[in-house]
C-alpha cells in the first residue's frame, strides 16, 4: 500500500484527467465487455456516493463479490476503492504506471484510481463493479466502460460551467455516460425531466423509476432514506426480486459525511452539501426532525461555488446563526472575505470562525459545505 500511496501523491495537483481516448488501451476487448456487463454506473448531481454505498452494502449482504469506486475521499484515498476481497494494490499500481510509460501519457489522480479499481475488479473476477462518475457523464473518465446498467440519481445545479446552465443540458451530459443502456434506474427527477427521458432518449432498453417504487411519497422521506430506497430498488431488480418491501434496517444506514450525526447532545451534524440543491435539501431534512431555533451553521465551500445563492436562501431563515470557516482551513477553499460585501449589503449577521468552534459550540450545529471541509474536520478529531 505504501507504493501506491507514493504513486498517488505524485499525482496530487495535476489536472491531467483528459486521457479518455487512451484509457481503452488499458483493457482487452474481453475485459471491457466484462466491465460493460457487470458495472453499475452512477451519475447525477447529488446522492451518488450515498446511493453507491447503499448498493454496495445491500449486494454484499447477499454474498455477492462487489467492488465500489467513489470520490472524493474524506480522510484517506482507500475510501475510494472498497471491497471485502483481498487486493494487492501495490502490484496493480505498478501495472497502471507501466501503462503510462508505454503510452507516453500522464494520468490524473482520478484516472489513476479508476484504472486501479477496474483492474482490482477484473483480477478478482467479482460479481459487480459499482462505479461513481466524477463530473458529468459523456466525457467522464468512467464512460470508457459504457455500462449496461446506469443509475441517474438526480439533476441539479453544480459545475454548470462544464455541464450547462439548464437541467436539460445537465441531463444530456449525465445520461450519456453510456450510449447503450440495458437498464436505466432513475432517481428523484421532476415529471418534466422524466418525460424528456421517455420521449427524447432512445439509447436504453428499460427504465426503472424511484417514484413508482415509493408511490410518489418522496416528500415523506429524507434524502438519506430516498437514496437507501433507491438502492433497494436497484438491487431488487438486479437480483431478480420485484418486491417493494422496505429493508428492516431502513432508518439505521448512513454514509460518512452525509447528514452524519456525530453527537446527540448537543446535536452535531456533518454534511457535505456543496451545491445549492444539496444545501436546500439538507436544511429541509433537518427541519423535518429538529427545531431550527438557535441552530448554528458552520459553512465552508470550494472555489468556484456560487455562495450568493446559498446566502440568499438562508436570508429569511433568521433562526440560523451563520459562521463561515476562516480561510486556508481546507484544500481549495473559497475565502469568505470574497462575499463579505454581499453579506453586508443583505444585512445578514455572520461570523468568521476557526473550525474548532464547531466542536466547542454548545448549541445544535451543522458543519456544512465542501467535502474537503468535512474531511479536514475528521482528520483533526482523529489525530
Amino acid at each position: 500500500m505504501k507504493e501506491l500511496e507514493k504513486y498517488l501523491n505524485s499525482k496530487i495537483g495535476l489536472t491531467n484527467n483528459k486521457n479518455l481516448e487512451a484509457l481503452h488501451r488499458f483493457f482487452t476487448e474481453d475485459q471491457l465487455k466484462y466491465l460493460m456487463d457487470k458495472t453499475i454506473a452512477i451519475v447525477g448531481t447529488n446522492g451518488k456516493t450515498s446511493t453507491a454505498n447503499f448498493i454496495y452494502k445491500l449486494l454484499s449482504k447477499e454474498t455477492k463479490q462487489v467492488l465500489m469506486f467513489t470520490s472524493p475521499h474524506l480522510v484517506n484515498f482507500q475510501e475510494r476503492i472498497q471491497s471485502y476481497s483481498d487486493i494487492n494494490f501495490d502490484f496493480i499500481s505498478r501495472s497502471v504506471h507501466d501503462f503510462e510509460t508505454e503510452n507516453n501519457i500522464t494520468l490524473g489522480y482520478f484516472e489513476t484510481l479508476f484504472l486501479i479499481a477496474c483492474k482490482a475488479f477484473l483480477d478478482n473476477e467479482m460479481d459487480y463493479f459499482i462505479c461513481e462518475a466524477g463530473i458529468g457523464g459523456v466525457l467522464d473518465t468512467t464512460s470508457v466502460i459504457q455500462s449496461k446498467n446506469v443509475v441517474l440519481t438526480n439533476i441539479g445545479r453544480d459545475h454548470q460551467d462544464l455541464l450547462g446552465y439548464t437541467d436539460l443540458d445537465v441531463l444530456d451530459q449525465k445520461i450519456f455516460v453510456s450510449k447503450s443502456i440495458d437498464n436505466l434506474f432513475v432517481g428523484e427527477l421532476s415529471d418534466e425531466l422524466i418525460k424528456v427521458i421517455e420521449n427524447d432518449y432512445k439509447h436504453f432498453k428499460s427504465k426503472h423509476l424511484l417514484r413508482d417504487f415509493i408511490d410518489d411519497k418522496s416528500k415523506d422521506f429524507s434524502s438519506n432514506q430516498l437514496n437507501y430506497l433507491f438502492a433497494s430498488l436497484i438491487v431488487n431488480f438486479l437480483l431478480g426480486s420485484n418486491t417493494k418491501k422496505v429493508p428492516l434496517d431502513f432508518n439505521l444506514e448512513f454514509v460518512e459525511g452525509r447528514f452524519e450525526i456525530i453527537n446527540r447532545n448537543p446535536l452535531k451534524i456533518l454534511d457535505g452539501a456543496h451545491n445549492i440543491d444539496g444545501f436546500i435539501r439538507t436544511i429541509e431534512d433537518y427541519e423535518k426532525v429538529y427545531s431550527s431555533l438557535d441552530t448554528h451553521l458552520y459553512l465552508g465551500f470550494k472555489n468556484g461555488k456560487n455562495i450568493e445563492n446559498i446566502i440568499s436562501y438562508l436570508k429569511p431563515k433568521k433562526q440560523y446563526k451563520l459562521n463561515f470557516i476562516e480561510e486556508k482551513t481546507f484544500f481549495n477553499q473559497q475565502n469568505p472575505v470574497k462575499f463579505i460585501d454581499y453579506l453586508k449589503s443583505e444585512n445578514i449577521d455572520y461570523k468568521i470562525v476557526e473550525l474548532s468552534t464547531f466542536s466547542s459550540n454548545k448549541n445544535p450545529s451543522i458543519l456544512l459545505g465542501s467535502l474537503y471541509l468535512i474531511g479536514e474536520y475528521k482528520k483533526r478529531i482523529t489525530t
